[in-house]
């Protein structure tokens, strides 16, 4: 079968190859790929950048149908719709542990949906697990990514009033926030974001920052607009070390504290929630490529062009 796979150390040495099909173990279920979402994590394994084991297949965001099960496996059959994240999504089969992140998707979610489940999954656990969130908090997102996008979504849901931040070339996604209900979107390079947060809390600052963005210039302006004894959750990651001033945190009684990844609670939260359609996913779904034209889905993703990239094996 052809897959993305990784054949050396080396940047740049990602290639769609012909591979054995994966054989079914006593403990794991055979996948068959329906649609693998690319990821800037895929970006920095071509670039090297980002540790992958030589022959492993890339592709860590999606769904299929699970066509094959090992003697030894329970709660999975086949036929049954499912989603799953860590490695093998871009190829046309995967084999994995029957226990190792694999969910059941009602018909309800369309294989595309569920591709984004991961990435839906990990901005719940920034909003849900990992800030202190009550009805009427101004909550800050600082990214119109697809995380900050799902964040945004998610805080609306905690009945949080949303302000999202992009910069000029944002536009399309500010624009998508708008229409996904967000209150209040900015751009941070023509338009005044402390102006607007001060009016909006009466010059207390924002109660929650949700920093997408991986950048110093977010890191400094949440904490610049995080109200005393407020909490900046970061989920961008950097490329480099950021400087924190800590002094503000320490005089203003601040949290800054991580989050990444998510737990399989949060997994079937959001299953239950895109069940109901009570968060858009379709929407930021922005383009489709056979997995033959894969080096056109890291370009798009590369250049920032849309926002999550599908790959349909």
């Amino acid at each position: 079968m052809k897959a993305i796979v990784k054949y050396g150390q080396a940047a740049g040495e990602v290639a769609l190859r012909e591979i054995p099909e994966p054989v079914c173990g006593k403990r794991e279920v055979k996948i068959e790929v329906k649609a693998c979402a690319v990821c800037a994590t895929d970006l920095h394994i071509l670039e090297g950048s980002y540790p992958w084991d030589v022959g492993k297949v890339l592709g860590h965001e999606f769904s299929g149908i699970i066509r094959e099960v090992g003697a030894e496996v329970t709660g999975f059959k086949p036929g049954d719709r499912v989603a799953s994240c860590m490695e093998g999504g871009f190829g046309k089969y995967c084999v994995k542990a029957f226990d190792d992140w694999i969910f059941h998707i009602p018909d309800s979610i369309s294989f595309e949906e569920a591709a984004l489940l991961e990435p839906l999954c990990s901005a719940a656990n920034s909003i849900v697990n990992k800030s202190q969130i009550l009805p009427g908090d101004v909550v800050l997102i600082e990214g119109p990514g697809a995380i900050g996008l799902f964040a945004m979504q998610i805080a609306k849901l905690s009945g949080a009033i949303t302000v999202l931040t992009g910069i000029t070339k944002d536009g399309g996604r500010m624009q998508l926030a708008k229409e996904l209900g967000c209150d209040y979107t900015l751009d941070v390079q023509r338009e005044n974001l402390q102006e607007l947060v001060m009016n909006l809390t009466h010059g207390r600052g924002v109660d929650t920052v949700i920093e997408c963005t991986g950048s110093q210039a977010g890191l400094d302006t949440g904490l610049a607009l995080l109200k005393t004894a407020g909490q900046l959750t970061q989920v961008g990651v950097f490329g480099k070390h950021p400087q924190i001033d800590l002094g503000r945190v320490v005089y203003h009684s601040q949290k800054i504290i991580g989050s990444i990844a998510f737990d399989r609670e949060t997994w079937r939260r959001c299953i239950n929630l895109l069940d109901r359609k009570q968060v858009h996913v379709q929407e930021i779904i922005s383009h489709t490529f056979p997995l033959e034209e894969w080096e056109k889905g890291f370009e798009v993703t590369k250049n920032q062009e849309g926002l999550r990239v599908l790959l349909i094996p």
